[in-house]
């Protein structure tokens, strides 16, 4: 069984250029201990906050592609996750696969483009700790297609989006999520020009 449920963002990763410079740059922001390891066939540093897990910082395995914060998912089947994704319209980047014992990792965008992982638990469950200073507590996909991607999300993780409204210069958003779980939410971005 999953430590989270459907849909529900469990882990983040930091895909860096230097690590040492990533080590010193959040430990200093956010009060993180390190502690090295290794995931899958790469080096793999894991972020603490007050002992606990909080994020992981990755090398990045290619210099062209850009420095990026990773979410992943929870889902109990990725294989299950990456038939839903296509089938709703999204695109499935990378397959799922193990990562040691850690679990079953995969990389999907959704049809407006914004890319996310999968995570299906095996010995590591994702946060040990979350939503206190200096630990995930958001995730926001903005969109230019806002009725494509909200029908995804719905389709693929049963998210329920619900329109809130705008105050001034903020876009309005479709807010969706699982009921009584912290959800991504899916802004839609303001009129160039503005």
């Amino acid at each position: 069984m999953a430590a989270y449920a459907e849909g529900v963002p469990c882990w983040v990763d930091a895909m860096l250029p230097d690590l040492a410079a990533g080590r010193r740059f959040y430990g200093e922001l956010f009060g993180w201990t390190f502690a090295e390891g290794t995931a899958g066939y790469r080096p793999y540093t894991w972020a603490r906050l007050d002992g606990k897990d909080v994020a992981a910082l990755v090398p990045k395995s290619d210099g062209r592609m850009p420095t990026v914060w990773n979410v992943y998912l929870a889902t109990e089947d990725a294989a299950a996750a990456t038939t839903r994704i296509r089938e709703a319209g999204g695109r499935v980047i990378v397959a799922p696969r193990w990562i040691d014992d850690l679990g079953v990792m995969a990389t999907a965008a959704d049809p407006g483009g914004a890319v996310f992982g999968l995570w299906q638990t095996g010995s590591h469950p994702g946060f040990a700790r979350r939503d206190v200073p200096g630990s995930y507590g958001w995730t926001e996909v903005h969109t230019r297609e806002p009725r494509v991607v909200d029908a995804f999300y719905r389709t693929v993780f049963g998210y329920e989006a619900a329109a809130e409204g705008s105050g001034g210069s903020v876009p309005p958003t479709s807010c969706c999520g699982r009921r009584g779980v912290s959800p991504p939410t899916l802004t839609t971005p303001s009129p160039r020009g503005s």
